[in-house]
């Protein structure tokens, strides 16, 4: 794969032989591997590590709770013992894993996702920043699974629309957005989200609550599911019945300044610019927007200062808004830098 070739070529800049990914994103991106992310840290493993050097597969290092899943992807697995009766022992299985299939060979990894208790035993370089910029132009065949968790998106959004309604809690909104995504993606389906509703909403987001909603209320939407290793993301902010004349002037303006942002995302653009003219005239304490990918939020970012300069083949959201009062607002789109601009990928609905 392509992508291999660049994490590869950007280890032998570094001046090692080999690449040891282990960002369990990182992991996705190389071997197409996606760890379980919704129960958090797993008391019977460590996160995956994908070993790559030369033109062999990817090693993929995992617990054999994972063996099979990670066999499916056709790379060359090593596993250790994962969920077991016997005293649990994940450090030592990964580190003994590992020493079997990295030798003596200096290694450029991701320090900051690196265990302490395996650094001690490998020649490493750090090479983060550099293997966060490969991963921002993204390969044709990572394209298709970008669409389909945005799809789940816009099923979400769909489903929020339909369901609102006064009188209901936000946790009670949320359960059917939920149900709508995972009925989309055939399974269970990993989350972040924002469902807030009246002054919540200008507290930029959160959690449902059970908190009911009242007539004439925003409610901000902000839906970030992962599909078979990849991110999805969208907001949009809309009214339950008649919204007032504040909120709709509100809503004019973050929608109109994200339309205008849109016309000016192409090749050459520098992130700290779009950054800029995205809150010229808004407040919003957050960035501009991020790249999406194997994480939910990569390179590039929209913040302010940003010489990241965009390139075809980016996948950025943006997602401008203003918070006052007891109100707040935020839309988001997904795009796709071209040749010549970009391609709106999300097809949720941003009217009020």
């Amino acid at each position: 794969m392509e992508r291999r070739l660049r994490a590869l070529d950007v280890a032998r800049r570094a001046g090692a032989e080999a690449l040891l990914a282990s960002n369990p994103s990182t992991v996705a991106w190389l071997t197409g591997f996606a760890a379980e992310v919704d129960s958090g840290p797993s008391p019977f493993s460590l996160p995956p590590f994908a070993l790559l050097a030369g033109d062999d597969v990817p090693i993929l290092i995992v617990s054999d709770d994972d063996a099979e899943a990670a066999a499916a992807t056709g790379c060359d697995v090593r596993s250790y013992r994962g969920f077991s009766v016997e005293p649990l022992d994940p450090v030592g299985g990964a580190r003994r894993a590992l020493a079997g299939v990295a030798g003596r060979r200096r290694a450029a990894v991701e320090a900051g996702a690196l265990p302490a208790a395996l650094a001690a035993d490998l020649d490493w370089i750090a090479v983060d920043a550099e293997l966060a910029r490969a991963r921002a132009v993204k390969d044709s065949d990572e394209l298709p699974l970008i669409r389909a968790a945005i799809e789940l998106c816009d099923a979400g959004q769909q489903e929020a629309r339909l369901r609102a309604e006064p009188g209901l809690t936000e946790l009670e909104l949320w359960a059917f957005v939920r149900g709508a995504i995972e009925s989309a993606a055939g399974s269970r389906t990993p989350i972040l989200a924002d469902l807030v509703a009246g002054p919540r909403t200008a507290e930029v987001g959160g959690a449902p609550e059970p908190r009911i909603m009242a007539e004439g209320e925003l409610v901000l939407c902000d839906l970030v599911p992962r599909r078979a290793g990849y991110w999805g993301d969208s907001c949009a902010t809309f009214a339950l019945g008649e919204p007032s004349a504040d909120a709709i002037a509100l809503h004019r303006q973050v929608s109109d300044r994200l339309a205008q942002v849109l016309e000016a995302v192409r090749p050459g653009a520098v992130a700290g610019d779009l950054d800029a003219f995205a809150r010229e005239g808004l407040d919003y304490p957050h960035h501009s927007g991020h790249g999406l990918g194997c994480d939910w939020h990569e390179e590039p970012r929209i913040v302010p200062g940003s010489e990241t300069v965009l390139e075809a083949g980016m996948v950025v959201a943006f997602e401008p808004g203003f918070y006052e009062g007891t109100e707040g607002v935020r839309v988001e789109q997904v795009v796709l830098v071209t040749a010549d601009g970009c391609e709106i990928l999300s097809g949720h609905g941003l009217e009020l």
